[in-house]
């Protein structure tokens, strides 16, 4: 895999997102816990699980595509298993299916003691009008 190829999106700097290695369909990011990213209930908010998940599938797609921003999620399901209160969460997003304008993707995020709290899968939608580099 290659480490880094893909810059992280500026929501997921906001979030503290971090790219562990991307490359060959395949995507792994991890997230510090922080408590602003808590519920009201000191867990970790299910929209910052599924952004993460959703993040690394993304940067799985990309990392086909060679070209960052062309797609776009266009669903999203995502199945909670059991909470995060502490430690980090590391998402692994793989591309199962492609096809010229279409890719499926599943991603299983885990918790710093490899416990599954999440499983997702998205598609996504390639466009044809890639963003200029920046």
């Amino acid at each position: 895999m290659i480490e880094k190829p893909l810059k992280i999106s500026p929501f997921g700097k906001h979030l503290g997102v971090e790219v562990v290695e991307v490359g060959d369909g395949r995507a792994r990011i991890r997230l510090p816990f922080r408590a602003e990213l808590t519920n009201p209930a000191g867990k970790l908010h299910g929209g910052v699980i599924a952004t993460l998940a959703d993040s690394a599938m993304a940067m799985a797609v990309g990392s086909v595509l060679g070209v960052p921003g062309r797609h776009s999620t266009v669903k999203l399901e995502i199945k909670y298993k059991a909470p995060v209160t502490a430690g980090e969460i590391i998402a692994e997003a793989t591309v199962v299916q492609r096809k010229p304008t279409v890719f499926l993707g599943e991603a299983v995020v885990r918790d710093g003691n490899d416990q599954v709290v999440a499983k997702a899968t998205a598609t996504f939608m390639v466009r044809d009008n890639a963003p200029q580099d920046e």
